[in-house]
């Protein structure tokens, strides 16, 4: 994997805190997001991209090869989405 720092001034912070570190670049990433999991895994709370992972997933695997259908079929032309209940 590459990835590649488009910010200058963090590539100047890791390399100043690899300079003082004594250790390679990577070394100081890699101890900064293993410091970063501890502290979100000790508090209980995650990054945001991670906690809205999966929000609205519906369990269905083919939800893009049916859109059309599902449209269809649960929408209305006026009052857009329809709840259908089985209310048995």
């Amino acid at each position: 994997m590459d990835i590649r720092i488009t910010d200058e001034k963090l590539v100047q912070q890791i390399e100043r805190i690899a300079q003082r570190e004594g250790c390679p670049e990577d070394q100081v990433i890699a101890r900064a997001l293993r410091l970063y999991e501890q502290r979100a895994e000790a508090t209980g709370t995650s990054s945001f991209l991670l906690a809205i992972s999966g929000l609205g997933s519906s369990g269905q695997g083919d939800v893009a090869e049916r859109d059309e259908e599902i449209l269809a079929t649960e929408t209305d032309a006026v009052r857009g989405w329809r709840l259908e209940r089985d209310e048995s």
